[in-house]
């Protein structure tokens, strides 16, 4: 037989020490392929950059963008990524497109509704897909999100993303 009474195999090896054996080799080779395989290697260091990023929203609470000031921090409030620092903010009449009863579609404004464009300088990375990384998250030109500026959490999208200088 190949396996004795004390579990050994042709009496000199035992069972469990085979198994120990083959799981350690099929980790070296996990560890080789996904390490040194050519083509895996993602770099490591990447340099931070500085980017001009601007949020715009067509309607938001009037009360909630004018809290916004100059200096406060912009973070996507749902990923928690924070966007920049604000340097700038416009604000103007909401935006609002309604149809008349003679079916032509019309712009309008809502009381107490603004929209805006924030302007903040943001560190990045330049992402594979086109945008920029901020604070490990991806972003292009045309992300809707909530943010949450300063004390105040509303609607922007992304509407210019460029780096400075």
């Amino acid at each position: 037989m190949f396996i004795d009474s004390k579990g050994k195999l042709f009496g000199k090896i035992s069972i469990i020490d085979i198994l120990i054996l083959v799981v350690l080799i099929a980790g070296i080779a996990g560890v080789w392929v996904k390490f040194f395989k050519s083509g895996s290697v993602t770099p490591i260091a990447v340099k931070n950059e500085t980017y001009i990023v601007g949020l715009y929203w067509e309607e938001s609470p009037e009360f909630a963008v004018r809290s916004v000031k100059i200096g406060d921090i912009a973070r996507d409030f749902d990923r928690g990524a924070i966007l920049g620092k604000v340097t700038d903010i416009q604000i103007d009449d909401s935006i609002s497109f309604v149809k008349t009863a003679d079916g032509r579609v019309v712009a309008s404004s809502t009381p107490g509704y603004v929209s805006y464009h924030i302007t903040l300088e943001a560190t990045g990375v330049p992402s594979d897909l086109g945008g920029v990384i901020f604070d490990g998250m991806d972003y292009q030109i045309g992300k809707s999100m909530t943010v949450k500026v300063g004390n105040a959490i509303f609607m922007g999208r992304i509407d210019r993303l460029e780096k400075k200088g």
